[in-house]
């Protein structure tokens, strides 16, 4: 029943008084002066941003707005209160008890959802027994999270990882005993790395201890599933299997960004161009406008294949749905944010090479920076360095012809993405994969730096996720 006249109230404080943050209610030790129920918090989007980014507690993360206020100091803090003081009072549905109030308080309006605060504490007023039938009522404190899912679903999991040796791993898994090696060069000796939680999920990465590689256990994890991503994946992420105006944006941007970059190396035909993972199809939708192309795209999501598929670009649900028709080969084949999801990545860019990719043909690449982006998330298998996407390519047999750093569209001066652009080679001189050292100590650098970037100049840092 929160009041529209309140919000307004609240919006006015956080606006005139240029805090990070405002709000009419603050848990204990402050004192409620707002009726429950007419709670209302007011942030900027930096502000919001910066939480995403760091707050690393269950409550700060699950409760969302906590990080902005629960260390003095750390963000300019408004507080409107009420005067006088409507804190006892209580206006809200979390309980069958509560419901009775509502649908009393409803009644009495004859059905209106339009009253006013100031009709509705009138109608309290003549209604003291609407207060007494929820005066038993209390919250969960600030710090209560909820523990019961996925967390417990998983719980049988994370015991099977923790329980495991730090050198050659052996997983149980699916009613047999799986023995973990590293996708890059095959070793097994692999030891833990980070352990973490995504999207409720706790995830587990290991580190080869002869190339360096870091990634997930693809038998313990989620993304592994043959269905995530025709079914979960857009779901988990952005709470919808349809695209939100927020993709559509960065889709296109990146899109015309990638263009930008290739037109810069001399590179202004493509005659057939293949994109895996082609989501929506936009980055296919602009590279045909801005290389006179034909284009092709695999993507395993039904939504947004069926978008692709309504602008006339012709789609198929997987590689080797695509590799069964026996198509022309293909000057260009792109993989923008595939290859961290993929199980064999190697094995992939192989049979891109000897499928689907033309004598001379380019394969174009960009995958998240370890050593920038956040990158532990469940639905990222690998975590790839420049090093280890460089070594990755030769195994598979592709030369590195150019490549960059850089954090377009989300931001300016952060390294965030590693793009590259390969051509294929004999791989009759393939060397085992040289180790890369130190990436724990890389690790911690290279997020120091995004830290100090975004804390000197957050406009550059974090760019707009939607358009105006």
């Amino acid at each position: 029943m929160i009041a529209p006249e309140e919000i307004d109230r609240v919006v006015w404080a956080f606006l005139d008084s240029g805090a990070d943050f405002a709000a009419n209610r603050l848990p204990p030790p402050f004192e409620r002066t707002t009726p429950i129920g007419m709670d209302c918090e007011v942030c900027s989007f930096q502000a919001l941003q910066q939480a995403w980014q760091q707050a690393d507690q269950p409550y700060q993360r699950e409760h969302v707005m906590p990080y902005l206020y629960d260390t003095p100091g750390r963000f300019k803090v408004k507080i409107a209160d009420m005067d006088p003081s409507l804190g006892h009072l209580r206006f809200t549905v979390d309980t069958p008890e509560d419901l009775q109030v509502a649908n009393e308080v409803y009644a009495a309006f004859g059905g209106r959802d339009d009253f006013s605060l100031e009709e509705l504490l009138k109608e309290n007023d003549r209604h003291p027994e609407w207060q007494s039938q929820v005066a038993h009522v209390h919250h969960k404190s600030l710090f209560d999270v909820d523990k019961r899912a996925p967390l417990a679903a998983d719980s049988k999991a994370e015991a099977q990882i923790a329980a495991v040796t730090q050198q050659e791993l052996v997983i149980p898994t699916r009613n047999r005993e799986v023995r973990l090696s590293c996708p890059l060069c095959a070793s097994e000796r692999v030891t833990h790395f980070e352990k973490v939680e995504s999207f409720g999920y706790p995830i587990q990465y290991f580190i080869c201890q002869d190339c360096g590689f870091v990634f997930q256990n693809p038998q313990s994890s989620q993304a592994a599933d043959p269905d995530f991503y025709q079914q979960t994946y857009r779901r988990i992420y952005q709470a919808s299997a349809e695209p939100t105006p927020k993709d559509l944006y960065q889709q296109t941007q990146r899109a015309l960004n990638q263009a930008e970059w290739l037109k810069s190396l001399d590179y202004n035909k493509f005659f057939n161009i293949l994109d895996i993972g082609a989501s929506s199809g936009l980055l296919l939708k602009t590279f045909a406008r801005e290389f006179a192309a034909t284009v092709v795209g695999v993507e395993p999501g039904d939504a947004y294949r069926s978008i692709a598929e309504a602008n006339d670009i012709p789609m198929y649900a997987s590689l080797e749905a695509l590799i069964s028709t026996k198509p022309d080969r293909f000057d260009l084949v792109t993989l923008m944010h595939v290859l961290e999801h993929l199980e064999h990545p190697i094995q992939v860019l192989t049979q891109i090479r000897e499928d689907l990719l033309s004598e001379g043909g380019l394969l174009f690449i960009e995958v998240p920076n370890f050593y920038a982006h956040d990158s532990y998330e469940l639905a990222h298998l690998s975590c790839f360095t420049e090093h280890t996407l460089r070594e990755l390519l030769w195994q598979a047999g592709f030369e590195p012809v150019a490549s960059r750093k850089h954090g377009m569209p989300r931001s300016r001066i952060l390294p965030l993405y590693l793009t590259v652009l390969a051509t294929p080679y004999s791989t009759s001189a393939q060397k085992p994969p040289k180790p890369e050292k130190a990436v724990r100590l890389k690790r911690d650098l290279g997020m120091f730096k995004r830290k100090v970037l975004t804390r000197l100049n957050p406009s550059q840092a974090w760019l707009p996720v939607e358009g105006k």
